[in-house]
C-alpha cells in the first residue's frame, strides 16, 4: 500500500475507527479516505468549470437552431453557395437525429418552416436576381432548387399541415397555452421557451454591463440609446408589426388557392348591386399593374362570377374577362419562370368556361362591357372576343412548354403536366370549330398546326393505354381528343387545312409531322411517297434550324418504319445520313438536354417526344451489318469494292484491332460476335446473338418485327455461304440448301437465281429436276493466276522501293539500279556534252 494513503487512513480514520478495532477495518478507513480524495478533485474541477448534463432532445434540437440560424443570414445575403452547403448539412442532422424526432411526434415546426422558406425564395427569385449573381452563386442556386423541389416532396404532408396552420413560433397557440398551464402547476420548473428568454435576457444584461463599462463614450452613449421606458403606444406599434411580419410569412408560403382560403376568411362585404358591382370591376380594371398583390380582387371577382352565372350570363363574361388578366399576371408575379399547375388549370378552367358561355350558351359578345376608362369604345366586338381566346390559349401554351423544359421528366408533376397538355388540346379543338364557323381562315391554320403539334408524335399503342386508363369522364376523354381514336384520320383533316391556309414555313412543319407520324403508325409506303414528293434536303438546308431538327426527327422515323416492314436497304438509306456525320446524334435530334446554354437550350424538344438514341443506332448497326457482311464476303481477297456503311466498317476493325475480345455484353459487342457467325453462314448462332440485345423491346410490336429480321438473317447467311464455299463444290443440292437455313424452295431459287444474275457466282442449275446447283469452275484457275500476277507485281514494287531507299543512303556501288534511273543518268550526260562543246563558227570569227 502507498505510504500516501497509509498516512491519511492514520490522521483521518483516528476519530471515525472504534477504539481497538481489528485490523480489517483499517482496510475500509483506506477506502473511503481514497474515495473521499477522488470526490475532492472532482469537486475543485466542478469550481472551474460546472458541467451541464444536456439531454440528446436538446442537443439535437441545439445543433438545428443554430445552423437554421446560419440560414436565415445567408437568405438574406443571397448566398446560394453557403447555403446549399448548410441544407445538406441541416439535412445530415436530421437523419442523425431521426429516432428522436420520431419520438416527439415527427419533425419539428421550425424545421419545417426554413424547408418552405427556401423553398419560396427559390421560386421568387427572378431572371433578372440571377443574372446579377456570379458563376459559383449560379451554380448552387440550379442545384438547390432541384434539391429543395425532390426534399419537399418527401415531405409535402407535413408542409401541407404547416400551411393550413402557419404559425410564426416554434409551436402553436394551444400547445403554448397548455405549456404555460402545465409550468404553473409544476412549481420550481422552468419550460423551455421561458429558458430560452432568460439566456436572452441574461446576455442582453451582459451586454449592457459590457457597454456601461467601456472608457469610450460613444459606447456608453449607445447604452442609453438602447434602454427605453416601456409605452403603450410602442407595445401597439410593436404588435401591428408583429401582425404585418404574420402576414408575411403565410403570404409566401402558401400557395394560391389557400390564399382564397384565407381571404374568404376575412370579413369582406361584397354588394351584388348592378351599380356597386360596376364601380368595383373599375376600380379593379384602373389598379392593375399597379396594385402587385391581387388576391383580394380575385376574390371579389371569382364571388362575382359564382353570382351572376346564375343572374345574369352578359355580366359573368365580362368579369370573366377580368378575371383571366389577373390571374395571368398574379401567376407571373409568383412563378417568374413558368406557371406554377395550379394557377394553369384556374386560367384553363376559366377560358373553357368563357368559350362554353359564348359557344353554348348563346351570350351576345357585342354587348359585353370593357370597364376600362381607357377604351374609347367601352364595348366588345366579335373579333376582339375570338383575339382574346386565341391570347389565353397561346399563353397557356407557351407557359406549358415553358413547364416541360424545366420540370425534371422523372417527377410527378411533370407527369401531371402531361395530363394537361391533353386538355389543352381538347380546348385548341374547341376554338378550332369555333374558328371554322366564323370562317377565319388564318386563324384556322394556326390552331390547327398548335393541334397538330400536340399530337402528332402519338402512337396507337398510348391512345390505347389512355383508354385502359381513363376514370375521369367528366374532363376531356382520348376520343373526343384523338378523333375517335383513330389519330391518323385527325392529323390528315389537320393538315388539309394547314395546306389550305397556311403559309410555306408552316406547311412544311405540317408535312414533316405528317410523314413522322404516318410512320409511327405502320404506314411506311405512304409516308415515304410524301416526303420524296414534297420535301428536298436542298430546300430544308436554307430554311430554320428548328425545321432541319424536324426534318432528321422524320428521317429516324422513316427508318423505323422500314425497320418494322423488314425493308434492310431502306432503313440503312434513311438513318445512314445521320449517323455518318460528325456531330452528335442527341444535337441533330434536338435532345441534349445537359446544355443548359441560352440560344441552344430552346430548341431542346420535350422529354415525352424524344426518340432513344440507343435504339437508333442499334436498328442502323444491324441493317448495316445485314448489308455489309455479303458484300465482304463476295471477294475477300479485292479491296476496292464499294463500301456500303463506313460506320460498320469502323466498328469491325476496331475490334480485329484487340488483342483479346471478351465474352460479348454490350449492344456493339454482340452484333460484331453475330457479323463474324453471320460470315460462316452459321444464322443460328448469328440469331441468338442477335436476340439477347436488350433494346428490342423498345420498338412497337417487336415480337413481329423479331420474325421479319431473323428471314432476312437467313437469306444474308444462305449468300454468305455460297460466297465463301463456292469453290468447295463441284454441285450442292438446293434442298440442302433449303433445309439449312429453313427458306421456302421458292425464296431459296429466287436468291441464287439473283446471285447467278448479278455474276456473284458462276453456276446453272439443272434443268431436269430443277433440284442441284451445279458450280461451273473453269475460272478457278484464271482466279489463281490472277492473285498470283498481283502477288508479283506487289513483290516488284517492294524491291524496288528498297533499292531506292539503299541508293539514298550508301550510293549505288555495285547494286543494280532500275531503268528509269539508267535513263535519267544518261540524259544527265548528254546535257553535260552538249554544254561543253564550242560552237562551230567559233574560230573564223576570230581570224
Amino acid at each position: 500500500m502507498s505510504k500516501f494513503f497509509q498516512e491519511e487512513s492514520n490522521s483521518e480514520g483516528e476519530e471515525e475507527a472504534p477504539r481497538g478495532g481489528p485490523e480489517v477495518d483499517a482496510g475500509l478507513q483506506s477506502q473511503a479516505t481514497r474515495t473521499r480524495i477522488i470526490q475532492g478533485l472532482i469537486d475543485s474541477d466542478d469550481d472551474e468549470g460546472q458541467r451541464v448534463i444536456v439531454t440528446e432532445k436538446e442537443k439535437r434540437y441545439t445543433k438545428l437552431r443554430e445552423i437554421i440560424k446560419e440560414i436565415k443570414i445567408k437568405i438574406k445575403n443571397q448566398d446560394f453557395v453557403t447555403l446549399l452547403d448548410k441544407f445538406e448539412e441541416l439535412n445530415k442532422e436530421v437523419e442523425k437525429g431521426a429516432k428522436v424526432f420520431e419520438r416527439e411526434g415527427g419533425l419539428p415546426r421550425f424545421y419545417i418552416r426554413i424547408m418552405c422558406q427556401i423553398e419560396v425564395l427559390v421560386l421568387q427569385f427572378t431572371a433578372e436576381q440571377k443574372k446579377k449573381l456570379g458563376v459559383n452563386n449560379s451554380k448552387a442556386y440550379n442545384t438547390l432548387k432541384q434539391r429543395i423541389k425532390k426534399f419537399n416532396l418527401t415531405i409535402k404532408d407535413k408542409i401541407d399541415e404547416f400551411i393550413n396552420n402557419p404559425v410564426t413560433t416554434d409551436q402553436s397557440e394551444d400547445e403554448r397555452k397548455k405549456k404555460v398551464k402545465a409550468d404553473k402547476k409544476q412549481v420550481g420548473s422552468d419550460s423551455e421557451p421561458e429558458v430560452q428568454q432568460k439566456e436572452e435576457s441574461s446576455e442582453s444584461e451582459d451586454d449592457d454591463k459590457y457597454l456601461l463599462q467601456s472608457n469610450d463614450p460613444m459606447v456608453r452613449r449607445r447604452y442609453w440609446l438602447k434602454k427605453k421606458l416601456p409605452d403603450k403606444k410602442d407595445a401597439k406599434i410593436e404588435e401591428a408589426q408583429q401582425e404585418k411580419v404574420n402576414k408575411k410569412v403565410i403570404a409566401d408560403i402558401i400557395d394560391y388557392d389557400v390564399k382564397f382560403d384565407i381571404a374568404q376568411n376575412k370579413e369582406i362585404h361584397i354588394d351584388y348591386d348592378p351599380e356597386s358591382v360596376k364601380k368595383k370591376l373599375e376600380q379593379i380594371v384602373s389598379s392593375r399593374g399597379i396594385q402587385k398583390n391581387q388576391v383580394e380582387n380575385l376574390y371579389i371577382c371569382e364571388k362575382y362570377i359564382q353570382y351572376f352565372i346564375k343572374e345574369n350570363l352578359q355580366r359573368a363574361v365580362e368579369i370573366l374577362l377580368i378575371t383571366i388578366s389577373l390571374q395571368i399576371d398574379q401567376a407571373k408575379s409568383e412563378a417568374p419562370f413558368y406557371f406554377n399547375r395550379q394557377s394553369w388549370l384556374q386560367i384553363y378552367q376559366n377560358t373553357f368556361l368563357l368559350y362554353s358561355l359564348h359557344q353554348d350558351k348563346g351570350v351576345k359578345v357585342e354587348k359585353l362591357h370593357t370597364y376600362s376608362k381607357y377604351d374609347q369604345e367601352n364595348s366588345f366586338s366579335e373579333f376582339r372576343f375570338i383575339s382574346t381566346l386565341l391570347v389565353n390559349f397561346q399563353t397557356l401554351e407557351v407557359e406549358l412548354n415553358k413547364a416541360f423544359q424545366n420540370i425534371d421528366y422523372y417527377t410527378q408533376e411533370y407527369a401531371e403536366r402531361l395530363s394537361d397538355l391533353y386538355q389543352l388540346t381538347h380546348l385548341s379543338q374547341k376554338l378550332l370549330e369555333l374558328l371554322k364557323i366564323k370562317n377565319d381562315t388564318a386563324n384556322i391554320a394556326l390552331m390547327s398546326f398548335k393541334q397538330l403539334e400536340a399530337i402528332y408524335y402519338i402512337g396507337p399503342a398510348v391512345i390505347q393505354k389512355l383508354l385502359e386508363l381513363q376514370t375521369n369522364k367528366q374532363a376531356a376523354t382520348p376520343l373526343q381528343i384523338f378523333g375517335n381514336g383513330d389519330i391518323s384520320s385527325k392529323i390528315q383533316s389537320l393538315v388539309e387545312n394547314i395546306l389550305k391556309y397556311g403559309d410555306k414555313e408552316t406547311i412544311i412543319k405540317a408535312t414533316l409531322y405528317w410523314v413522322y407520324n404516318l410512320a409511327l403508325n405502320g404506314k411506311y409506303e405512304q409516308a415515304h411517297e410524301i416526303f420524296i414528293s414534297n420535301i428536298s434536303y436542298e430546300q430544308v438546308s436554307q430554311m430554320k434550324t428548328l425545321i432541319q431538327l424536324y426534318y432528321n426527327r422524320a428521317l429516324v422515323q422513316l427508318g423505323f418504319g422500314a425497320f418494322r416492314q423488314g425493308f434492310i436497304n431502306e432503313t440503312h438509306l434513311h438513318l445512314a445520313d445521320l449517323l455518318s456525320r460528325d456531330k452528335v446524334l442527341k444535337d441533330l435530334l434536338s435532345q441534349n438536354y445537359t446544355k443548359q446554354v441560352e440560344g441552344e437550350y430552346r430548341y431542346t424538344v420535350p422529354y415525352h417526344m424524344s426518340i432513344n438514341v440507343e435504339t437508333i443506332e442499334f436498328v442502323y448497326l444491324l441493317a448495316a451489318m445485314l448489308l455489309e457482311v455479303p458484300n465482304i464476303n463476295q471477294d475477300l481477297f479485292e479491296d476496292s469494292h464499294k463500301i456500303i456503311s463506313r460506320k460498320f466498317r469502323q466498328l469491325c476493325q476496331y475490334y480485329d484491332s484487340q488483342t483479346f475480345n471478351p465474352q460479348p455484353e454490350n449492344m456493339r459487342d454482340l452484333i460484331y460476335a453475330a457479323s463474324k457467325e453471320l460470315a460462316k453462314g452459321n444464322w443460328t448462332k448469328c440469331w441468338d446473338l442477335l436476340k439477347q440485345i436488350q433494346l428490342w423491346t423498345r420498338i412497337p410490336s417487336y415480337e413481329q418485327v423479331q420474325q421479319q429480321i431473323k428471314e432476312r438473317v437467313q437469306e444474308q447467311a444462305l449468300k454468305c455461304y455460297l460466297y465463301t464455299f463456292k469453290n468447295g463444290f463441284s454441285n450442292i443440292s438446293v434442298d440442302f440448301l433449303k433445309e439449312r437455313f429453313q427458306l421456302s424452295e421458292q425464296v431459296t431459287k429466287a436468291i441464287i437465281y439473283k446471285m447467278i444474275y448479278y455474276g456473284e457466282i458462276k453456276a446453272i442449275i439443272d434443268n431436269q429436276d430443277q433440284s442441284f446447283l451445279i458450280f461451273v469452275n473453269d475460272d478457278i484457275s484464271n482466279q489463281t493466276k490472277r492473285l498470283a500476277s498481283v502477288l508479283i507485281e506487289k513483290l516488284n514494287q517492294q524491291c524496288k522501293n528498297n533499292e531506292k531507299l539503299m541508293d539514298s543512303k550508301i550510293g549505288s556501288f555495285g547494286i543494280a539500279v532500275d531503268k528509269e534511273s539508267v535513263d535519267q543518268v544518261n540524259k544527265q550526260k548528254k546535257k553535260n556534252v552538249t554544254k561543253n562543246k564550242k560552237p562551230p563558227n567559233a574560230t573564223t570569227k576570230r581570224k
